[in-house]
């Protein structure tokens, strides 16, 4: 058995700030190499633009640390159509990863039934009606997102009152999404779920830095594990049974909004997955790859 471990070649463009130990961002993948050889499966990382890559060499390729595909996402949507027509087995599949490349999927969450943040979405052009569906929705403090980013590059926090300024410094095609900003961020934190084959692996609780409001540990953002109350842990995992597909892995992102736990994110394609802070899950994502190609 012959697995590829999908990774970007260089980070993201959207770091351009100094990242003491860009080894450390990689720890993921390493800990999913580890386990899989340890299982006696030949399995190597692979660079996702990597043009000499012969997929049909692999049984699977598993998608991971592919976080510049953002900067290339036609050739990333090409590379994966491609894994997906070879004999490789593509993971997550490529229906998925189509689907979750763009937060328009939030939309189709929403109307599977799943809780998700309100949001507004629209370029510069809407600003208008942008501006009057947040004025009837009562909403003061925003977050804006890109409809296509990783790693809360291009998010930014705003207020009802600053909004036409942000709107206003948008190009003309790009498209955000408007949302309220939950402020259980600030205190309870944003909470991870991450399921494997299924079933749920482990929890995180994410908190920004003093003075930002972006839960991500490349902007000084705290990860630790924490254990799921039983409520919240059912709610998600009926979140998990909605979306169309047979997944690998999955992490939803979610906080706490009227007692009621929505979606901030579905990530399918490059989550980040804290593997060294849930002992034994790098193995519960060998095992489940290597259960997906045995009854494959």
């Amino acid at each position: 058995m012959r697995v590829a471990v999908l990774r970007c070649q260089r980070l993201p463009s959207f770091v351009t700030w100094e990242i003491p130990d860009v080894d450390a961002l990689f720890a993921d993948d390493r800990g999913l190499l580890d386990a899989l050889v340890g299982r006696g499966v030949d399995a190597e990382p692979v660079a996702w633009t990597d043009r000499d890559a012969d997929w049909d060499a692999y049984d699977a390729a598993v998608l991971r640390s592919t976080w510049d595909y953002v900067d290339h996402l036609p050739r990333f949507l090409e590379v994966t159509a491609a894994i997906d027509h070879s004999r490789c087995t593509l993971l997550n599949p490529a229906d998925a990863v189509r689907w979750n490349t763009d937060k328009h999927y939030l939309d189709d969450l929403e109307r599977l039934g799943v809780p998700i943040v309100p949001l507004v979405r629209g370029t510069a052009a809407d600003a208008p009606a942008i501006r009057a569906s947040i004025a009837d929705a009562g909403w003061d403090e925003l977050v804006l997102k890109p409809a296509v980013g990783v790693g809360g590059s291009g998010v930014v926090r705003a207020s009802a009152a600053t909004l036409p300024r942000v709107l206003g410094a948008l190009l003309p095609d790009d498209e955000v999404m408007v949302q309220p900003f939950a402020d259980a961020i600030l205190d309870e934190g944003e909470l991870s779920f991450i399921f494997v084959g299924g079933a749920l692996s482990h929890v995180l609780r994410k908190r920004p830095a003093s003075g930002d409001f972006r839960a991500h540990g490349i902007y000084g953002g705290t990860v630790d594990a924490t254990d799921a109350d039983a409520d919240d842990a059912a709610q998600v995992e009926a979140m998990l049974a909605r979306p169309p597909f047979d997944l690998l892995y999955a992490r939803f992102d979610v906080v706490r909004i009227d007692g009621r736990l929505a979606v901030l994110e579905l990530e399918l394609i490059e989550p980040m997955l804290y593997f060294d802070l849930a002992p034994g899950s790098a193995e519960r994502l060998a095992d489940a790859t290597i259960a997906r190609l045995t009854r494959g």
